[in-house]
């Protein structure tokens, strides 16, 4: 078994398994508008069956080519954070922090590499900070990469340059 369960096959290069193929037939069935009779008589015209779930893998990919043929096409997701050299931000150190971060997440120090978790990392730290030079339980205060100072860009960098020498120097 697979982590997402079932076999594992090839389609154009990538690898899906059984819940991905369904996943996909289902999401293609939504895009291309097609009713739930239409469907299942396409379903039962390709394999004789008229539900994916009970559908082999090659079944699978026969009713996935099929809906391609029809016009459905794969996207992938958009949204990507943009990249060091179009973040605008207020500390010039900001890039270096995601350098660093990028850098540790390479070598394995850091589980998830994301610009997410890395806003997670700095959030927790100007808390911490700010709670220490202003004590105030009520108050949440929040950094993020393209928002923090210089003075809080260079506690996160010290602090993200610490963490990878105690973990180096394991």
């Amino acid at each position: 078994m697979y982590p997402e369960g079932g076999i594992m096959c090839f389609k154009g290069g990538l690898m899906y398994t059984k819940p991905k193929y369904i996943q996909l037939i289902h999401i293609a069935k939504q895009k291309l508008g097609m009713d739930d009779l239409s469907y299942r008589t396409m379903l039962e015209r390709l394999t004789g069956k008229s539900s994916t779930k009970q559908m082999t893998i090659p079944e699978l990919t026969k009713v996935y080519n099929e809906l391609e043929n029809k016009g459905f096409k794969k996207t992938s997701r958009k949204g990507k954070s943009p990249s060091t050299t179009q973040l605008k931000t207020k500390s010039n150190i900001a890039k270096k922090i995601l350098a660093l971060w990028i850098d540790m997440a390479r070598k394995g120090i850091i589980r998830d590499g994301s610009e997410k978790a890395l806003n997670v990392y700095i959030m927790r730290i100007v808390n911490e900070v700010t709670q220490r030079q202003r004590p105030d339980p009520k108050m949440l205060y929040v950094g993020f990469l393209h928002t923090i100072d210089n003075t809080m860009a260079t506690i996160v960098v010290e602090r993200l340059k610490k963490w990878q020498q105690r973990v180096e120097r394991k």
